[in-house]
Parts: structure tokens; C-alpha cells; sequence
């Protein structure tokens, strides 16, 4: 906001030659941070218009330590505590992905513990930008932009494949303000939030077997799942994990005026926000056996097997719109005593899906769920909150001030509160028609 350049720059290392191992590392794990960055700021137009930008960088290469439990040598050929076991050729295939133990036996000799440093490698960039312009003396523009993004890549708990998270952040932000007269003043505000991030994407195997499609439950695609009570669950090869998506854009524009009028300090504002959720999600896409016990996992006497249906999608895309209003007074009374007065009413849209792909049960004795638009009668158009406060200088001369405020506030019924419920609710929609599936695949 000046009229001279100034800028810095900066870079940060540490590493982890100081660092102390925790209790279950076993070497001392290698780490690396490198967070480096410069910033700049100065006169686009002297006096009149400003700009101020800042760049951040983060490369960090984080060893965290993995330690699972595994069948042991004995339990791999059916030798139990409680009596030999059967081990089943096809469950004998499976016993590849759980390696063998590395720190000893546990208790009762049937597993052990395997431990491994797996490296969580984060890149990250950060950006921000300001350009501020002083349209006259009673009028002031400013403009804002910032930007992140970044992903997290770390092998699974067996060291048999990498896992991915990857997010993207930006907003962008306008406001003016105008000063009509020092009596009354007007701000106005609009905005736009987009975040983008993914969940679950596997993008390499760290074991070759992570990537063989002979071990599917499906035709087609590698190793589902393996839960064993007692043991480290398998998570599964490449495409296996429940993956998430998500796209988020909020559009929010907000007016505030403030006046000044004898005693009186009055402020009122109104707000709109409409957010657009998409996202899809797919659970355990290449399936999930579940085993009771180490014995009946070796003798493939499995409890349960969870499956997504080929080509069923899990898509939704939530939207909803917020609407809010406000009027306060901050009264002095006297020249000790001043009085809050206000209200606050707010109320959102129910939740709708762009395709009605939308499904609850609307009480529960409903003997099928209503398909479609509307989620839910609307509770909201009542929410009248009051605000109500003092102050107090009860000594006068700002020494000693009691202050006191009630005000009722209510949670809004937003989006992210549907999300899970969407996706995993029945029916499941299909858009494809399963002309070329692998032989022996579901229909």
C-alpha cells in the first residue's frame, strides 16, 4: 500500500539429522523439508493502485514408521495354537501380500509383527495476490486471489502399493467500499471458492503383485480387500481402495451498510450464497472379503464379501442456496452504558440433486424410500435469531467495563452434512450397458 517496492525471500531446511527415533521406529527415518518462498509489493500506478503477491513452496519428504501385524511362518502352513488347520489353495495364493515378520512373535506364535519406514512425500505450492486501487477518496476497490495445491503419496500398510491424496484450492474476492458521507458508509463484497480434491487414486504398485489381475475377485481387476480379525487388513491392489471425489464452488456476494445517526450506530447487511457440490465415490470398487478369525481365513471360510456392481455410478451433485439478512443498533444510552439490539434471519434451500438421484426415508415407518426432490420439508424459514448486550464503564474512565450479550444462532442444514448419505444411498443408478465385460463377470 505504498508507493516504494519492498519484497523478501526466504528458505527453510531441516532435516533429520537432529531428529530422535519415537518408540517404534526402528532406524531413525529419513526426513527432508525445504520450505522456500519471496514476496513483493509496490505502486502499480503511484498513489492510486497497489499490488502485493506472495509464493510458497513446499517439498517434504517425511519416513513414517509402519507397524502391522502378520500371519507367522507356522500359521502360513496351518500350524495354529489351537490345532493345524486346512490352508486352502486359493487362500494359500493370498498369503503373498502379507509379508513375513520382522520384530518377532507375538504372543500366542499365530502372527507376528512386520515393521517398515514408508516415505509420505507432500509437494505443495502457495500463491496469493492483491491488487488495491483507490478510485477516489471515498471509494476503494480491492481484489484478492489465492491459490493452493497439493498432493500426499505414501505406500499402504504392507508396502504393496502407493497411495494418493490431491487437493486444489482458489478464491477469488472483490470488495468496494464507498463512503457516501462520514455519517453512512457501504461495503460490498463477492466471492468465488472452488476446491477440488480426490481421495484414494493408487497410482503405482510398490510389489508387482499389487498389480496382477489373476488374484481379481473380478475378471479384469487386481486383489479386493482382505479383513482379518487379528491381523493388518490387506487393502487391496491398484484401484482397490474406496475411492472420493469431490468438487466444491461456493458464490457468495454480501452488502453491508453502516450509519451513524445521534446516539445511534445502525448496521445492516444482507448475503447470498449458492454452493454447488459435486462428487462421486466408489466403496471398496474391486471388493472386500471379511474373515472372523486367522483359522477361518486359512480354511477360506470368509463372513462376508462386499461388491460394487459393475458400471453403477455414485455420482451426485448437491445444490443449495443461502439468503440472510441483519439489522443492529449499538445505542448509547448514556455515556456509560451502551445497548446492543439486533437480529439475524437466515435461511438455506433443502439440499436438490441436478438429476433427482436423491433417496431417504421421510419417517420411519415408510415401507420404501422417496426417490427425488424434496430431501426434507424445509426447517429453516423461521430462523429469526434476536442478539441482545450491554456495555458498561463502570468506573468511568475505561477502567473497568461489564459487558453481557445473549443471542440465538442456528446450524444450517448445509451440504456437507448430505454428502455420505447421498452417495451410498439406494437405488443405484446405471448409465452404461455392460455390452463388454470379461466372461464370468456380473451381469
Amino acid at each position: 500500500g505504498s508507493n516504494a517496492f519492498h519484497g523478501s525471500a526466504y528458505e527453510f531446511l531441516r532435516n533429520s539429522a537432529l531428529d530422535a527415533r519415537n518408540v517404534f521406529d526402528g532406524n531413525k527415518p529419513p526426513f527432508r523439508r525445504n520450505q522456500f518462498g519471496a514476496a513483493a509489493g509496490g505502486p502499480i500506478k503511484s498513489n492510486r493502485t497497489f499490488f502485493f503477491a506472495n509464493f510458497e513452496g513446499l517439498r517434504q519428504s517425511l519416513g513414517v514408521t509402519h507397524v502391522d501385524t502378520v500371519p507367522s511362518p507356522l500359521a502360513r502352513s496351518g500350524l495354529l495354537a489351537t490345532g493345524r488347520v486346512a490352508v486352502d489353495p486359493q487362500i494359500a495364493r493370498y498369503l503373498a501380500f502379507f509379508p513375513l515378520p520382522t520384530r518377532g512373535l507375538l504372543a500366542s506364535g499365530d502372527t507376528g509383527v512386520f515393521a517398515f519406514s514408508g516415505q509420505q512425500v507432500t509437494p505443495e505450492e502457495y500463491f496469493t495476490g492483491r491488487v488495491d486501487h483507490n478510485i477516489s477518496k471515498s471509494d476503494n476497490l480491492t481484489g484478492s486471489y489465492v491459490f493452493d495445491n497439493s498432493e500426499t503419496t505414501q505406500p499402504d500398510p504392507l508396502d504393496l502399493r502407493v497411495n494418493e491424496i490431491r487437493s486444489r484450492r482458489g478464491v477469488l474476492s472483490v470488495s468496494e467500499r464507498h463512503i457516501f458521507s462520514p455519517q453512512l458508509l457501504n461495503s460490498f463484497r463477492f466471492g468465488v471458492n472452488r476446491v477440488v480434491a480426490s481421495i484414494g487414486d493408487t497410482p503405482s504398485a510398490l510389489n508387482p503383485l499389487a498389480a496382477d489381475t489373476s488374484y481379481g475377485f473380478l475378471p479384469g481387476l487386481t486383489s479386493g480387500s482382505i479383513n482379518v480379525l487379528g491381523l493388518t487388513n490387506f487393502t487391496g491392489g491398484l484401484g482397490s481402495a474406496s475411492a472420493f471425489s469431490f468438487h466444491w464452488t461456493s458464490l457468495q456476494a454480501y452488502d453491508d451498510i453502516s450509519k451513524t445517526a445521534g446516539r445511534h450506530a445502525l448496521r445492516f447487511g444482507i448475503a447470498i450464497e449458492r454452493m454447488r457440490d459435486n462428487m462421486s465415490a466408489t466403496q471398496n470398487p474391486n471388493g472386500a472379503y471379511t474373515f472372523n478369525s486367522l483359522s477361518d481365513f486359512l480354511s477360506n471360510r470368509p463372513y462376508s464379501l462386499g461388491i460394487v456392481l459393475p458400471l453403477a455410478s455414485t455420482s451426485r451433485d448437491l445444490r443449495q442456496t443461502l439468503l440472510s439478512a441483519y439489522a443492529q443498533d449499538d445505542f448509547r444510552l448514556t455515556t456509560h452504558f451502551t445497548l446492543n439490539i439486533g437480529v439475524r434471519y437466515e435461511t438455506t434451500s433443502v439440499p436438490a440433486e441436478i438429476h433427482g438421484r436423491l433417496s431417504n426415508l421421510r419417517n420411519f415407518t415408510d415401507t420404501a424410500p422417496h426417490v427425488g426432490d424434496e430431501y426434507f420439508s424445509n426447517p429453516t424459514r423461521l430462523n429469526f435469531e434476536p442478539r441482545i448486550g450491554f456495555a458498561w464503564d463502570a468506573s468511568g474512565n475505561g477502567r473497568a467495563v461489564v459487558r453481557a450479550g445473549f443471542g440465538i444462532f442456528d446450524v444450517m442444514p448445509l451440504p456437507y452434512e448430505f454428502e455420505l448419505t447421498s452417495l451410498f444411498a439406494a437405488p443405484f443408478y446405471q448409465f452404461a450397458t455392460p455390452t463388454n465385460l470379461p466372461p464370468g463377470a456380473f451381469p
